[in-house]
């Protein structure tokens, strides 16, 4: 399953803002009077849809899945007002004036609200959801429906196919026929897509009904491509070697890491040179606030399951050697300092970590890299964990934006099914979607530890 395939997790999130772009555009277009003169353009035009865009995806105007029609007013008002004091601050010709921008701004927030408004009437309505079938009636067929149950209008289900070995646990009422009879279901019903969710996976389903079906314009999906599809994870306990092989993604080419190493130089060099002021502040508060290093030097599992040293800043109290062994962090942890709390919150223990990006050690973006002892611990549960290593480890991620802080070794298997959907899905809008999102957490200090 693609990124941007219809119905994914980040689908409809580009649908609402392709639609405010379109919005943006054309209210844009009207307030300069369709003017080809560009000195009477007011500088604001220029920057007015990056910055709406920009505010609107920080005060999650742009999440489908929680639609409450208040809330969603409230935040689209925050993010036009905040797009409003940006952009008075920028020069403006004597003929323009704030009225100018203001009108904008107001049409912006009406057409925004009222398109969206429509488009989500028209998803509860299933106007343009997916039919699904699902061949099989187990538990796993159960967890279909559940996806689409919560899938916001993506997807419609349109019965169940009953097999000869899959035991039946979902509503028999839903049960719509034999998989002898699927071709004939499949026209009847008008489904456009198949998921094979079979919980008893022995015997063979005959190729040439599905390939008839595929023929008819169906798309067929197994299981974990529909799970990973929908909730931006791929369920690790569903999948098998052939699945990674065959599978469109977890394809790392020579491009993709020379780009994700450009971006990571850019980053980490704008970052770094922005926040070194800091540092002496930082240092300062973390040796008065109690005795020891300013810096925590710990070995942690990079690229091909190599050691190496990150850098973080000191947060936590100076073990004794019989205590210092590996440990999870956990809430209101006492072995976290004051300053400790606050940096870890804001996520500024960190910030050393940017000199391992510049060395080659870590990536900006990227799995979290974990202590030994700990992917030792997790890989004997967790089939493929060691496939995550097969990039560098990053300061942020897929599975740390989407996923709160791990402190077990199920929320480390909950993070590797996030960590494998990166991997199998690694591209640039990928890379910008969790930059952007990592800012947003950043900003609103959410999932520190």
């Amino acid at each position: 399953m693609g990124l941007l395939d219809r119905g994914s997790l980040i689908y409809n999130r580009i649908v609402l803002m392709a639609g405010d772009i379109l919005v943006a555009l054309i209210i844009l277009l009207t307030a300069v009077n369709y003017t080809l003169n560009l000195s009477t353009i007011p500088l604001w035009a220029g920057l007015f849809i990056p910055v709406v865009l920009f505010f609107s995806f920080l005060c999650e105007v742009y999440q489908p899945d929680k639609w409450i029609f208040r809330d969603r007013l409230i935040r689209s008002f925050v993010a036009v007002f905040l797009s409003f004091l940006l952009l008075a601050l920028l020069p403006r010709n004597p003929d323009t004036s704030l009225w100018h921008l203001s009108g904008t701004m107001l049409m912006f927030f009406l057409l925004q609200n009222i398109w969206q408004s429509l488009l989500h009437k028209s998803n509860d309505a299933h106007f343009f959801a997916e039919k699904i079938l699902v061949i099989g009636t187990g538990t796993t067929a159960e967890t279909v429906e559940a996806l689409i149950l919560k899938s916001s209008g993506k997807y419609v289900l349109t019965g169940f196919i009953q097999t000869t070995t899959d035991p039946v646990s979902v509503d028999v009422s839903k049960i719509v026929g034999s998989f002898d009879d699927i071709v004939t279901l499949a026209r009847q019903t008008r489904t456009n897509m198949i998921v094979i969710a079979l919980t008893e996976r022995r015997g063979n389903l005959e190729t040439d009904k599905l390939v008839s079906c595929k023929l008819m314009g169906i798309k067929i999906v197994d299981y974990p491509s529909f799970y990973e599809r929908v909730t931006g994870k791929i369920p690790v306990e569903h999948i098998n070697p052939g699945w990674l092989v065959q599978s469109r993604g977890f394809l790392i080419t020579p491009f993709i890491r020379l780009l994700k190493k450009m971006l990571d130089l850019v980053f980490a060099s704008i970052l770094l040179i922005l926040s070194l002021p800091i540092f002496p502040l930082i240092a300062l508060a973390i040796k008065l606030d109690s005795p020891g290093p300013i810096f925590y030097f710990q070995k942690r599992v990079g690229l091909n399951g190599k050691l190496f040293t990150i850098y973080k800043f000191r947060s936590m109290h100076v073990q004794p050697d019989d205590l210092s062994s590996a440990a999870w962090a956990s809430e209101n942890d006492p072995r976290i300092t004051r300053i400790g709390k606050l940096i870890r919150r804001a996520r500024i223990d960190e910030l050393p970590q940017l000199i391992n990006v510049l060395k080659g050690d870590m990536s900006f973006i990227g799995p979290r890299p974990e202590q030994p002892e700990f992917v030792a611990q997790i890989s004997l549960v967790a089939p493929y964990y060691p496939q995550r290593h097969a990039i560098k480890p990053g300061i942020t991620g897929w599975a740390q934006v989407m996923y709160p802080y791990g402190a077990s070794i199920g929320d480390a298997v909950e993070k590797l099914r996030y960590d494998l959907y990166y991997i199998n899905n690694l591209s640039l809008f990928l890379e910008l979607y969790i930059l952007f999102e990592t800012i947003k957490i950043l900003l609103f200090r959410r999932g520190g530890r």
